[in-house]
């Protein structure tokens, strides 16, 4: 038998989705809508303004890449026990069992898409002395202020057993979200002096390719317990392992864009004794 079987407390299957929820309200749903699609707006106009100063296009790429995720929804919804309940709006795609509703392509794009942008212009601003950690926190707050709202209103739901919850949203959740932007945005940093030219199209890619290596890098314990149904000491011990990779990946950015090394130099500098 396998170890998840041993400490499962029921057949070791995923467990089935809320079929028949609804949305809470088609005005809710909405005003949800058109506030994602200002949001979006005001990313894109962001993503000019810094591209037009930085005369380069890659924050514009970046907010293109981040709408290209909207492909890994689905997948990911399917790992992650998330389910949309039937609503008004078009489905923007259907597949792996989720009808994933128009809206998330805005919310999909500014979340990922202005978070990366964002995250490459402050490195490419600060370089070394960007506050990795302080850029992962206001990441993972992004996450906070928007999904816990769109739960209470009945707008998607997490089913599934995913441990500890704030206002039904799963707490480890925001902490893999954050590490996604955190992956992508250190990606473009560190690659922006091959985007030149025509290159600077392959944006659109890094960007997807970033969220999702720490999509599953971070969610796969998470995602294993989740298709298996375990008891719950097993879901907190596994929801602890993916925050710690999410911190994992976070550190591997602070190495990779030199941020490591350059708070290493201010404590060794900080050491040494003043010469008189």
């Amino acid at each position: 038998m396998l170890l998840l079987d041993l400490l499962s407390v029921n057949p070791p299957i995923a467990p089935e989705p809320p079929w028949d929820l609804r949305v809470g309200g088609e005005l809710s749903e909405y005003l949800f809508f058109a506030a994602n699609v200002l949001v979006f707006v005001g990313s894109v106009v962001y993503a000019a303004v810094a591209g037009r100063r930085g005369k380069t296009l890659i924050p514009l790429m970046c907010m293109a890449g981040g709408t290209l995720t909207i492909f890994l929804e689905p997948l990911i919804d399917s790992h992650l026990q998330v389910w949309w309940p039937i609503h008004h709006q078009p489905d923007i795609l259907s597949a792996w069992g989720r009808d994933v509703p128009l809206m998330i392509l805005f919310v999909v794009g500014w979340y990922f898409g202005l978070n990366a942008a964002m995250r490459y212009r402050w490195m490419q601003k600060n370089g070394p002395a960007s506050k990795i950690w302080t850029l992962y926190a206001i990441e993972v707050g992004s996450a906070l202020a928007l999904e816990p709202p769109a739960i209470q209103l009945g707008l998607w739901h997490y089913y599934g057993d995913h441990g500890l919850r704030m206002f039904g949203y799963p707490v480890w959740w925001p902490f893999v979200g954050g590490a996604c932007c955190m992956a992508a945005g250190t990606l473009v940093y560190v690659l922006a002096p091959y985007l030149t030219g025509w290159r600077v199209l392959n944006v659109v890619l890094i960007v997807p390719i970033g969220v999702s290596a720490a999509y599953w890098g971070a969610g796969w314990p998470m995602f294993t317990v989740l298709n298996t149904e375990p008891g719950r000491p097993v879901v907190l011990l596994a929801s602890a392992f993916s925050v710690g990779l999410c911190f994992l990946i976070v550190w591997m950015c602070t190495i990779a864009t030199g941020h490591y090394d350059y708070r290493a130099e201010q404590r060794r500098a900080a050491k040494e004794p003043v010469a008189a």
